[in-house]
């Protein structure tokens, strides 16, 4: 009983590691970045420049990486033109219609 307990805990700890946090080289990056336009660690200005990198990549991952209905949007565009494939289940960034049972996806057309 306390064998599971104690591998559940350490089962959570591992996950939280998990999330979507910069890494520690990220940080340290982002720090030296922020160091090198000459802020000083610890101030205001160096707390600004640290949030600017950060949502600069925010902005940066949401262009590179298409919304669901943008995705959407372009996979009926592309019907009929046999440039693209059909959208199916094998495409790993394809997703599913569940309202017209189709497959959608970046790179792909929808019929």
């Amino acid at each position: 009983m306390h064998k599971n307990l104690f591998a559940l805990g350490v089962s959570m700890l591992v996950l939280a590691g998990c999330g979507s946090a910069p890494s520690q080289s990220q940080t340290e990056a982002d720090q030296g970045r922020c160091a090198g336009y000459g802020y000083q660690p610890g101030t205001d200005s160096f707390a600004k420049c640290m949030m600017t990198v950060d949502v600069a990549r925010e902005k940066r991952d949401a262009r590179d990486h298409p919304s669901d209905a943008r995705m959407k949007s372009l996979s009926i565009e592309r019907n009929g033109d046999t440039r693209f494939p059909i959208c199916s289940a094998a495409g790993m960034d394809n997703n599913l219609d569940t309202v017209n049972n189709a497959w959608y996806g970046p790179n792909c057309r929808q019929r």
